[in-house]
């Protein structure tokens, strides 16, 4: 009887559990087959603003990634302090704007890992904080490119 009661006590935090890394606002599962609503700023060569869709390193990025989620992309332009406030009003899923891990946001949204470094500064993108399920998934698809992006950046 005792290691019956030892064992429901011992499993009683893992029955409240269910997928980890988790997304409080659904961010993943509600962009996975629907629209994922980027934000972007103009900063040759990460982000050029184009008359239809923008171009650039990161934007073509963010395409290829939509495409992994099966998502279509709302893109929004405006400026990098107008989008950080609507990402941190969650209005945006992700932000891009050649931004580096030293943004003054950083304490207010979620940035990636360094997907890429040029000199000493290293480049992330910007998601709603704590929706950690979609940025791991996002740094996965980074990481997998990293070479493709290193190859894209240097001389």
């Amino acid at each position: 009887m005792k290691h019956v009661i030892l064992l429901i006590v011992l499993c009683l935090p893992a029955w409240g559990c269910d997928t980890y890394p988790k997304d409080p606002r659904n961010t993943l599962k509600t962009a996975t087959g629907g629209t994922l609503r980027v934000g972007y700023s103009e900063n040759p060569p990460w982000v050029i603003k184009t008359d239809s869709v923008p171009t650039g390193i990161e934007a073509n990025l963010v395409k290829a990634f939509a495409a992994t989620l099966k998502a279509q992309v709302a893109w929004h332009n405006d400026t990098e302090q107008n989008l950080f406030e609507d990402l941190e009003k969650q209005k945006l899923h992700l932000v891009i704007a050649g931004i580096t891990d030293n943004n003054p946001w950083k304490k207010k949204v979620g940035l990636t890992r360094p997907f890429v470094e040029t000199g000493e500064k290293k480049h992330v993108m910007a998601a709603i904080q704590g929706e950690n399920a979609f940025i791991v998934r996002l740094e996965r698809f980074l990481h997998e490119h990293e070479q493709a992006i290193n190859a894209r950046v240097q001389p």
